[in-house]
């Protein structure tokens, strides 16, 4: 592998959920290798400062609003990005997130089924949805790439947060039935963060639990959503064009079977 195999130049690239964390950083870092970024947001007033970063670096940006977790939304999305750029090479299913009490409260006698419900739609049916109408160009491209942001909670067993961990379990199951369904002409990998320093990381937990999960963590840090952005480059560019249906962790050797910020859950209260 060469440098130039990491030159994106001339590509089109979805990245959902684009405008904050994670999706920020993988927005900016396929900029500067040279890719166009359409960004697919709840949130476009975000998503609007972000496009103002990739234009400055030199490339085309569009900010697509979208509920990725409403078909019609995500097929009216998928059809603007066609019109503004002709086509789309890279996909990145970055939207997602945990909700209510599936975050903060971990008993399952406790989550309400509308947590429930959301959690499993915003990180596992979105994916469904966006690859769903982005593949059908890349077949006629006979050429795509997709990158699932799933989480080492759908590896391991972590404690407290069952719905999201089924989600992203059920999204790395659903990466290698892509990748055997699109070959050979579409790529689908997988990235599997462990904790990564975000706005949300910080908020939904207290200096005492991320003490605790710091304690589980080899690096003794938590990752930057530029080091998850580093290996979508790679996974998107020619570097990795035999590398499909893979999952790849990034987590700084973070341990198994450690209780994801949540020491004290099961003395929880009950009501």
């Amino acid at each position: 592998m060469s440098l130039t195999d990491l030159n994106l130049s001339g590509k089109v690239a979805i990245v959902t959920g684009g405008s904050q964390g994670i999706g920020k950083a993988i927005s900016l870092a396929l900029a500067r290798c040279g890719t166009d970024v359409c960004i697919a947001d709840i949130d476009p007033d975000l998503g609007k400062e972000v496009a103002t970063e990739i234009k400055a670096l030199g490339q085309k940006s569009t900010v697509l609003p979208v509920d990725v977790t409403d078909s019609g939304q995500v097929a009216n999305m998928v059809e603007k990005a066609i019109e503004t750029y002709g086509r789309i090479d890279i996909l990145v299913n970055n939207a997602g997130g945990a909700s209510g009490a599936n975050f903060r409260l971990g008993r399952v006698l406790r989550i309400k089924e509308r947590d429930w419900d959301e959690t499993i739609a915003v990180n596992l049916k979105s994916v469904f949805l966006v690859t769903q109408a982005v593949a059908k160009t890349m077949l006629d491209q006979k050429k795509g790439c997709i990158i699932n942001i799933a989480s080492i909670t759908g590896l391991f067993p972590f404690a407290g947060m069952p719905a999201y961990s089924a989600a992203k379990a059920a999204v790395i199951n659903l990466t290698k039935s892509l990748a055997m369904e699109f070959a050979p002409h579409i790529r689908v990998n997988a990235i599997a963060p462990g904790l990564i320093d975000t706005p949300r990381t910080i908020k939904n937990r207290t200096p005492e639990q991320m003490k605790h999960l710091l304690s589980n963590i080899l690096r003794g840090r938590t990752g930057k959503p530029e080091e998850v952005a580093d290996l979508a480059v790679y996974l998107a560019s020619d570097a990795a064009e035999w590398v499909t249906g893979s999952i790849l962790e990034i987590h700084g050797g973070q341990t198994w079977l450690a209780e994801w910020g949540q020491p004290d859950f099961r003395d929880a209260p009950k009501s």
